[in-house]
């Protein structure tokens, strides 16, 4: 069983080195593009769950990195991916079920619970791809680069199924790095 507990060599920065790292630390200076979309997924699902007592959804969004996108999704836009709830609570799953692989308190089943994120992508995609409400959504999302969203979906995958292999850890700063002897035997 693969537990948080393996650590870096403290002497420089290994999980740095470009071969070593495999997806970048959550609390990254600058998160990439499909952490972002997860962010503002994470506020679309709240506002959604909680818009009985939070009535303004602009707010609600903003607090969710809605202004740090361009294009800045539009206001139908979101209605498109509210439309598309149902499928946008899957791709929260998954992103949950990472989340808890590099959680520090990792649970013992958490290996067991992932799914791929790519995967609940797509099938988020064709769930908006059947719905006319969600025209915008498409659009928005096409706009960001919907293929660079699911190539750092894949990325993030493959990081995670390496931690699960046990072929990778969850380094010092939070990041994915490829553990030295995996390298060596050619794995990476």
């Amino acid at each position: 069983m693969l537990t948080a507990s393996y650590s870096v060599s403290q002497s420089a920065p290994a999980s740095r080195r470009a071969g070593d790292l495999l997806w970048p630390s959550l609390e990254d200076s600058k998160p990439d593009l499909l952490t972002r979309l997860m962010t503002f997924f994470r506020g679309c699902d709240d506002y959604v769950q909680n818009s009985p007592w939070r009535r303004d959804m602009s707010e609600t969004l903003r607090l969710h990195g809605r202004d740090e996108f361009r294009p800045v999704p539009s206001q139908a836009a979101v209605i498109g991916l509210l439309a598309a709830w149902a499928e946008l609570r899957k791709v929260l799953l998954a992103d949950d079920a990472f989340l808890a692989l590099v959680h520090q308190d990792m649970p013992e089943d958490a290996p067991d619970q992932f799914q791929s994120l790519k995967a609940a992508l797509v099938w988020f995609r064709i769930g908006l791809d059947r719905d006319v409400r969600t025209v915008e959504a498409r659009n928005w999302l096409d706009a960001l680069g919907w293929q660079d969203i699911l190539t750092l979906a894949e990325k993030r995958d493959q990081a995670a199924e390496r931690l699960i292999a046990g072929t990778a850890i969850v380094g010092p700063e939070g990041d994915i790095v490829a553990l030295p002897a995996a390298r060596r035997e050619g794995a990476v």
